[in-house]
């Protein structure tokens, strides 16, 4: 395993903890029970990985350092699904509770990460 390789996975891990505390107090938040809110945070936990997964797929990153056009595709790709999210929780409205308009938020922003990938391995 590479250098990068491992500081990635540790990065992937991190990341992973840190939404399954933040989806998990926003569950709670919102007044869930302990097995909801454990869901929230395991299901926060996997989009995160999935989200870094692509990330580290469209850098290309497991055959070495990435070229300048795919760090510019994966960064454009990146800030389009920044741009999908915000439309997403301004569309949610303030009607719905805050831990269900990030929960909205944040399917949006993985979705549009899975669109990325399938882009980026369309075009090459």
């Amino acid at each position: 395993m590479l250098l990068l390789q491992a500081q990635v996975l540790g990065f992937t891990l991190v990341t992973a903890f840190i939404a399954a505390f933040i989806g998990y107090r926003l569950a709670v938040a919102d007044g869930a029970a302990g097995g909801t809110a454990w869901g929230w945070a395991g299901l926060s936990a996997a989009a995160a990985v999935v989200d870094l997964g692509i990330v580290h797929g469209a850098l290309e990153l497991s055959e070495g350092a990435p070229s300048p056009a795919r760090i510019g595709a994966t960064v454009l790709g990146v800030l389009c699904a920044v741009a999908v999210a915000v439309v997403a929780h301004g569309l949610a409205g303030a009607a719905i509770s805050r831990g269900r308009r990030w929960c909205i938020t944040a399917t949006a922003f993985s979705v549009t990460m899975g669109v990325l990938a399938v882009v980026i391995n369309l075009v090459g």
